[in-house]
């Protein structure tokens, strides 16, 4: 099974997936790690502890982060850079994640974060009077 990890600062990526499993029931193969009061080395260490666990190594990992160009950011395209089956993405949403959990299992990995990054692009909506969202 490809794993999520949800690497954001503060608990955002616990709510997330709490969010998840209200709404679909399952969190299975989500993981969050947030930053909060961490060293870049301390970071880099529990993302490369999920990244080569067995079924990671083996189906793929999406990390989603929350921020482009921050910490999470940053340690997740270096760690991504040293393994082939990481795929990157920013701007964590909770469409993303439910985009991530529906669709994991019938697409590859590269095909699913593209779903993903869409998906997360068209949950962003500015609400404008005689505009549809």
């Amino acid at each position: 099974m490809k794993q999520g990890i949800l690497l954001t600062h503060g608990p955002v990526g616990d709510a997330m997936i709490e969010a998840v499993r209200t709404i679909m029931g399952i969190d299975e193969g989500l993981y969050a790690i947030s930053v909060t009061n961490m060293s870049i080395t301390e970071i880099a260490s529990r993302l490369r502890a999920l990244v080569t666990a067995p079924a990671a190594e083996q189906d793929g990992v999406l990390i989603m982060a929350s921020l482009r160009g921050g910490s999470c950011w940053n340690v997740s395209v270096g760690i991504a850079k040293e393994y082939p089956g990481i795929k990157v993405l920013s701007g964590l949403n909770l469409a993303m994640v439910l985009s991530f959990i529906s669709k994991r299992d019938s697409l590859a990995m590269p095909e699913l974060a593209e779903e993903v990054y869409q998906d997360g692009v068209r949950g962003v909506c500015l609400l404008t009077p005689g505009k549809p969202c």
